[in-house]
């Protein structure tokens, strides 16, 4: 899957909110109006690694440079072809992520251990950032 960023600020955002969240600081996406989701370039094409299901959006897994997860109203779908071998995985209520994250869907081991996301994006441990980006180049031979 391939998606194109059209914005990268939480006022960009402030359409896709909630009416009743619209006057506090931070709406559903965790997000101000003045945030800036600084691991992306308005006009720049990424390969989606993943795709983050929150508690109240969904986010795509990219990286340019930096591997994050932003919310899907920042982007536009430009291939929508996701990989045969993702995975999916809906987290569990004893999870330690849970509420916050409800499911993850992308590369199997990003899906397969239960601390791939905090590892990932929150730790940015090196050996899941070197995963991810195999991961990404296998992908990319593949398209």
């Amino acid at each position: 899957m391939k998606v194109k960023c059209l914005y990268k600020t939480g006022f960009d955002l402030r359409p896709y909110e909630n009416k009743q969240l619209l006057n506090e600081q931070f709406g559903r996406f965790g997000a101000s109006g003045n945030s800036i989701y600084g691991g992306i370039t308005i006009g720049q094409e990424y390969l989606v690694m993943g795709i983050v299901v929150f508690e109240n959006y969904q986010g795509y897994l990219v990286d340019e440079g930096l591997i994050s997860v932003c919310p899907c109203q920042l982007f536009e779908v430009t291939d929508e072809k996701v990989s045969a071998n993702w995975h999916i995985r809906t987290i569990e209520k004893d999870e330690d992520i849970y509420p916050y994250i409800q499911m993850v869907i992308g590369y199997p081991e990003f899906c397969s251990d239960k601390m791939a996301y905090d590892k990932l994006i929150v730790e940015k441990e090196e050996e899941a950032q070197r995963i991810y980006f195999r991961r990404k180049i296998e992908l990319e031979q593949d398209l």
